[in-house]
């Protein structure tokens, strides 16, 4: 079983809870995954960087910022939190959703603050995206390009492939230009499990492409993907036989 040279499998989620981080450990061990992206905003954190020190199979990490669910590292005072302090996703995960200074300060200062804390974990980092992708909203590109320029580490494209409007597939395709300039990404394309496979034959050995993976022992211990069930039993199964 391998992994083609040309391909980054992530595993998002790292330290979201003990499940997903049993889960990913194992599809380092069985060699399903050869990247991940960690979240620093959970309250499993500190098992989760232990983890990692004593589990070096572990590797290419990147920071999952999470501005979706939980709450912020930071002493965040704009108003996208809810009522008990956490992220409140109708007011984050918005396509147009002007920030004035004081709140594009705010944010920086939290997607950097995340990524501090697994720096002073002592975890070495390789690549930075998020939780839904909010990344890549108009709204926080620049801002995590920011982070990312200052932290010296690569980015996660939109995704490459088209997907609804014609609009949406050319401001994707705007931002991964931003993206990409100066050797900035983490790739040259970004595709769900579904779309690789259904253009596995043709993908170029230059091209590097990252697929996305939420890997998870369900109730009864069953390794599965827990953002689609199965997404990484069709993984696997292209591994077994590339």
């Amino acid at each position: 079983m391998h992994i083609p040279n040309t391909v980054i499998a992530n595993a998002d989620d790292l330290g979201y809870n003990l499940s997903v981080n049993k889960a990913i450990l194992y599809c380092f061990e069985q060699g399903y995954i050869n990247s991940t992206s960690l979240m620093t905003n959970t309250s499993s954190f500190d098992e989760t960087a232990d983890l990692i020190h004593r589990n070096p199979v572990i590797s290419n990490i990147g920071i999952h910022v999470d501005l979706v669910e939980g709450k912020p590292l930071t002493n965040f005072k704009e108003d996208y939190l809810d009522d008990a302090g956490n992220w409140d996703i109708k007011k984050t995960n918005k396509v147009f959703n002007p920030l004035n200074g004081a709140a594009k300060m705010a944010f920086s200062k939290e997607i950097n603050a995340q990524v501090d804390k697994a720096v002073a974990a002592k975890i070495s980092l390789v690549h930075l995206d998020s939780h839904l992708h909010l990344h890549t909203l108009p709204c926080f590109y620049k801002l995590f390009l920011a982070a990312a320029k200052h932290h010296k580490l690569k980015i996660r494209l939109a995704q490459t492939y088209k997907e609804g409007s014609r609009i949406k597939f050319y401001y994707r395709r705007y931002i991964n230009n931003i993206f990409s300039k100066n050797g900035y990404n983490y790739s040259d394309h970004f595709e769900t499990v579904e779309v690789f496979l259904q253009n596995k034959n043709l993908v170029n050995k230059k091209i590097i492409t990252e697929v996305m993976l939420h890997p998870w022992f369900d109730p009864a211990g069953t390794l599965e993907d827990h953002y689609d069930k199965d997404t990484l039993t069709k993984w696997i199964n292209f591994l077994r036989i590339h």
